[in-house]
């Protein structure tokens, strides 16, 4: 009941966060040939490493080359990045403040099932609704490529959307511990939103970029990874780990919050 009572609040959302991507990845891909000749402007106008070296993999004398760095920083980049992150936060935000907000959380504590079964109910759905589009409309870079005379490998992009939604995963579950702490929405939003503004600041100083969580999912990941020289098992070792323990960490911190929650 709760999992379909949280479906039905979020579903709406969940299809216009998936058309947003993709109506953001079909003319990235589609203008790629009228695009590629001006990103080597862009390249000498910038002056931050982390733009150059974009550019230069974008401008590499490699079709095939330039064409999967492009998709790295369209597809994870600059889509996922934005559009996955902020529909975590805004998913998020309401998952139990909106309850408390609405008088509705004692009703649902009422029921006959513990608290940190009304958080899992919850949580898998949002989740679900966060990582099924970014496979789905990554997937759909493929037959798109097709378009415009060139390819890009399965599973790689498959990689790169298995890292990515681990990513998003991490701002969805520091969310949602924000959503059992505060006790409205607006609280909610503005915490994370600050958390995310500085860690937006943090990577775009070159001397402490590496001090922003955003590192972890820069182009030097995504390029690699659609590069076709990344190994799943290599990834989740070096990186994917300490995301994995971020959700895990949070996400028990929001548990525990939740059965200590005095309504």
């Amino acid at each position: 009941m709760i999992a379909q009572k949280t479906w039905r609040e979020v579903r709406l959302m969940a299809f216009v966060y998936m058309a947003v991507l993709q109506l953001m990845l079909t003319p990235a891909v589609l203008l790629w040939p009228e695009l590629k000749d001006g990103i080597a402007i862009l390249g000498r106008a910038v002056p931050m490493q982390m733009i150059r070296d974009m550019v230069q993999a974008m401008t590499d004398r490699n079709p095939e080359v330039a064409y999967r760095a492009y998709m790295a920083v369209q597809i994870f980049f600059k889509g996922v990045n934005v559009v996955g992150i902020a529909s975590a936060i805004l998913l998020g935000t309401g998952l139990i403040s909106r309850e408390r907000e609405n008088h509705t959380l004692e009703f649902l504590l009422a029921r006959p099932v513990g608290r940190s079964h009304l958080l899992w109910s919850k949580c898998w759905v949002v989740a679900l609704c966060l990582v099924i589009p970014i496979f789905l409309t990554t997937w759909t870079a493929i037959p798109l490529s097709w378009c415009i005379q060139l390819d890009l490998p399965f599973w790689p992009l498959t990689i790169g959307c298995i890292y990515s939604s681990l990513f998003v995963l991490t701002f969805f579950t520091l969310t949602v511990l924000a959503s059992v702490v505060c006790r409205t929405q607006v609280h909610v939003a503005f915490l994370v939103g600050v958390f995310v503004i500085v860690q937006v600041g943090l990577l775009f100083l070159p001397a402490i970029h590496v001090a922003s969580v955003f590192h972890l999912s820069d182009f030097q990941i995504y390029g690699p990874i659609l590069a076709g020289n990344v190994r799943l098992e290599r990834l989740m070792q070096s990186h994917g780990i300490w995301l994995l323990l971020a959700i895990a960490g949070l996400y028990v911190g929001a548990d525990r919050a939740l059965r200590r929650l005095e309504l």
